[in-house]
């Protein structure tokens, strides 16, 4: 098994509160079709199945669409989020895992996005921040969502803070 391997294994197991037994939809077809769910109903089964697995609520999910670094080509990513006032947050946790998530990368370098809100398409400015940064914002979130404190301790393990990022839409209109 490799290092890359061993470290997936370890932070699925992790994310999963030791119950990975839950965790069924992962791989590229069952990513794939959570990203095709939430677009189309505004649920995740993958979002579900770590809330079961971490016995924490349902969280409402988005999908995320970012221009790649290098690429250019548009990625997606169906990620839960955290309401911010006007805003919303999604975090860059990949379980607390060695490295960021490819779309903060992606949102680092090309800061207009696209998201899936509600079945709309909404075009947003992302804002990349972590709880070093802005602690009120960190704080917000963990308390929402408390597994996000569980996975900054993880990271901190890595020598890695965990990214924030404040999605605000480009027309001024509320996302909440």
């Amino acid at each position: 098994m490799s290092r890359r391997d061993r470290i997936g294994s370890e932070t699925r197991s992790f994310a999963s509160y030791g119950r990975s037994w839950l965790i069924v939809i992962r791989g590229p077809r069952g990513m794939a079709f959570d990203r095709f769910l939430v677009r189309r109903t505004g649920f995740s089964l993958v979002s579900l199945q770590y809330a079961l697995a971490g016995r924490f609520p349902y969280h409402p999910t988005l999908l995320l669409t970012t221009v790649g670094r290098r690429s250019g080509e548009l990625r997606d990513a169906a990620l839960p989020y955290v309401p911010y006032g006007k805003d919303l947050v999604v975090v860059g946790s990949k379980g607390g895992g060695p490295k960021d998530p490819a779309w903060v990368v992606n949102a680092r370098h090309h800061e207009l996005c696209w998201i899936v809100l509600r079945r709309r398409t909404i075009p947003v400015r992302a804002r990349v921040t972590d709880g070093e940064r802005d602690p009120d914002l960190f704080a917000h979130v963990v308390a929402r969502k408390p597994n996000v404190g569980r996975y900054a301790e993880r990271a901190a393990g890595f020598g890695r803070q965990i990214p924030l990022v404040v999605l605000t839409a480009v027309s001024g209109e509320s996302l909440t």
